[in-house]
């Protein structure tokens, strides 16, 4: 049985179904025709009793006389122009040179037209009878390209299902709402990080300046910025909520800042500190406005309230460190217990540096350095790293006084010279130092030297960062036995030099007997391996506290392998942690002889070597943990209380004033939240 002509316009797939070559739809044949020929009707321009056309995926192709049988069916659905060129040169065509007639279809029913011209294509797979005695060469003129309506529609939809289409106008909407997101979200993370108020993205250079880097982009108004913000900060509670809640200790810093610098307008500032593995973390929690006539009262049910929020148990904080505010102090009391107060060791270094700077003997030195600093730098006759002390920052005034004197002693062939007018002009408007105030100036710069270098210690390396309790004792036992040394006692030879050491080594005195009385403090100190040996003014005060430590110790529970040092586990093996534990295993077999194998932990703790200053405390502890359980338990509890419940650099850096202004600045209702995600890094903000 010959084969039916409809075939010619399709390729059999299977026994069922079958593709239409012109559309490339797939028809179900059930075993027959019919449903072919029923499809063909949709393309009214195809005569299937025309022998002389090859369709091939898409193209009908006809040879050179196509218009004998087809021409009266094609005009009832298109109007023919036949258009006449030149003779062209086709180095690629066999035909050769030849008249060449466009046919041309104009769609009279918005169906199919003719768009283009294709080049000749040759295709290997053309398998029927009537397919191989139809392929003759024809040339460019005969092949039109067949793209119907219906067929344009399916071929969209099968690019659709590739992934091949263009984006559609929803992607496109899609993709800008993302990018104005992350934009978004860097525009909350610049504000919030720098501490900047809300109203910036109202300024007109700040305008000009996002349009600049992002036309696109739209500004959003404060109200939708801040809402984001209080997104962002409610998420990140959510998450700070179930971390603080899992801690096992903790420890809070908090503190009243005055909004302009008077009690008019104040807010209560909280911040929690803890360990994450062996590193000191310190964050934000809270950052509120006091009311005009707050007093303790208030302050506690804001203190209750943080905790409630972020699920802190009281139990679990160790202890609160505040600045020196009777309110604050009753505050701790009512909420913890006074025995879980810490004083602000920060404070008391500040209060002792503002005492020094305003004695008459110092002030009147910063006064004439001031004066003539201000003229060198305000007519720019220096070019040398001298600067202004900046006003409430005790600190700035010794490095004012400090870097001038260096200048000036490194200098004083200068002044000498006859011929240097600039220096005599200098001269005759602000004073110099005199050779005996120069003098004078490096004896009280070297009493203050060890007090100044305290300070740059506890403010530490960045402007957030808060010193670890257990440095404040050793700190001011190094100030206080530098000044008494008596080789530094017989070089001062300026009675007013002498005076200021005695009047500082009296406040130190005074300040490292409160502290050393302060057993939370104490117990921190003894706890870093670093400053176990450091000695107490008062014998009493150390049988007190290793009392403490064996009471703690009989009243432990079985519980030594639970709190063993979680952190240094790992998931895979570690040779070199397998290689220090043998080690120091085999060392503990040798040197222990005698009584000394039958030393507890306590005492072969304090009885060991100094450990080094420059490693953090609970790095030191990963080596001592399997030999002092529950010393190393009881660390945990202790070496994450800050020294400060500010960061110090506020105190006494200018850069810590400009914080504080940045501060006041942002008296509004966003503050809280601004402040809370100040803390967040860029991975936690997922930027």
């Amino acid at each position: 049985m010959a084969r039916s002509k409809i075939w010619k316009y399709y390729d059999k797939l299977d026994l069922q179904t079958a593709q239409c070559l012109l559309c490339e739809k797939i028809i179900k044949t059930s075993g027959n025709t019919s449903n072919l020929m029923k499809h063909m009707k949709t393309h009214p321009t195809i005569d299937v009793n025309d022998h002389q056309s090859i369709v091939v995926r898409g193209m009908l192709k006809r040879e050179s006389m196509p218009l004998k049988t087809r021409g009266k069916k094609i005009l009832k659905y298109a109007s023919i122009k036949v258009k006449s060129e030149p003779k062209r040169e086709h180095n690629s065509d066999p035909v050769g040179d030849m008249d060449v007639n466009m046919i041309e279809f104009v769609d009279a029913e918005a169906h199919a037209a003719v768009e283009s011209v294709v080049n000749e294509e040759t295709y290997a797979n053309w398998t029927t009878a009537e397919t191989e005695s139809a392929a003759e060469i024809v040339s460019a003129a005969d092949i039109i390209e067949f793209e119907p309506k219906e067929a344009l529609y399916q071929s969209d939809q099968q690019h659709e299902q590739h992934g091949d289409s263009l984006p559609e106008l929803d992607d496109i909407n899609d993709c800008q709402s993302v990018y104005s997101s992350v934009y978004q979200d860097n525009l909350a993370y610049f504000v919030c990080r720098d501490k900047q108020p809300l109203d910036i993205i109202k300024g007109e250079g700040f305008k000009r300046f996002t349009q600049v880097l992002c036309p696109s982009f739209q500004l959003p108004s404060i109200k939708q910025l801040g809402a984001r913000i209080a997104q962002k900060a409610e998420l990140h509670t959510t998450q700070m909520r179930q971390q603080l809640g899992n801690m096992q200790t903790l420890s809070l810093s908090c503190n009243i800042n005055q909004a302009n610098g008077t009690a008019e307008l104040s807010y209560l500032e909280v911040a929690a500190h803890y360990h994450e593995g062996v590193h000191r973390r310190s964050r934000t929690l809270s950052v509120q406005t006091l009311p005009m006539q707050y007093n303790t009262s208030s302050i506690v049910e804001r203190l209750e309230r943080i905790c409630q929020r972020f699920e802190i148990n009281k139990s679990k904080i160790m202890c609160i460190v505040s600045r020196s505010n009777r309110m604050l102090e009753n505050a701790v009391a009512t909420l913890l217990g006074s025995q879980r107060h810490v004083p602000c060791f920060a404070q008391l270094l500040e209060t002792m540096m503002e005492s020094v700077v305003q004695r008459q003997e110092f002030s009147e030195l910063c006064d004439k350095v001031r004066r003539r600093v201000a003229h060198q730098l305000s007519n720019s006759l220096t070019t040398t790293d001298v600067k202004l002390d900046v006003n409430g920052r005790a600190i700035s005034s010794y490095e004012m006084l400090e870097l001038y004197v260096r200048h000036t002693t490194h200098t004083s062939h200068k002044l000498q010279n006859p011929n240097s007018s600039q220096l005599s002009t200098i001269d005759a408007t602000t004073p110099a130092l005199n050779s005996d105030e120069i003098e004078l100036a490096l004896e009280l710069l070297s009493v203050l030297g060890p007090l100044a270098s305290a300070v740059r210690q506890v403010c530490g390396s960045t402007i957030s960062s808060y010193p670890c309790a257990s440095n404040a004792l050793p700190i001011l036992y190094t100030i206080l036995n530098e000044l008494k040394q008596p080789e530094n006692v017989n070089q001062q030879q300026h009675q007013i030099a002498y005076e200021m050491r005695l009047f500082v080594i009296k406040q130190l005195e005074e300040c490292f007997d409160g502290l050393e009385k302060n057993m939370i403090l104490a117990m921190s100190s003894l706890l870093d391996p670093r400053f176990r040996n450091m000695p107490f003014q008062s014998v009493s005060l150390v049988a007190k506290y290793m009392t403490h430590f064996y009471n703690l110790y009989e009243e432990k529970v079985e519980t030594t392998a639970d709190d063993s040092d979680d952190e240094t586990t790992t998931d895979g093996y570690d040779i070199w942690s397998a290689y220090r534990a043998f080690s120091q295993e085999k060392h503990k077999q040798i040197t222990m002889i005698g009584e000394q194998e039958n030393q507890d932990e306590i005492s072969s703790y304090f009885f060991a070597n100094i450990s080094s200053l420059q490693t953090e405390p609970l790095l030191l502890w990963k080596d001592l943990a399997q030999f002092h359980p529950f010393l190393h338990s009881l660390s945990k509890k202790y070496l994450h209380i800050p020294a400060s419940a500010i960061p110090p650099a506020r105190l006494f850096t200018a850069a810590g004033a400009e914080v504080l202004a940045q501060h006041k600045k942002l008296m509004s209702d966003h503050m809280n939240n601004v402040l809370l995600m100040s803390d967040c890094t860029q991975e936690e903000w997922k930027l």
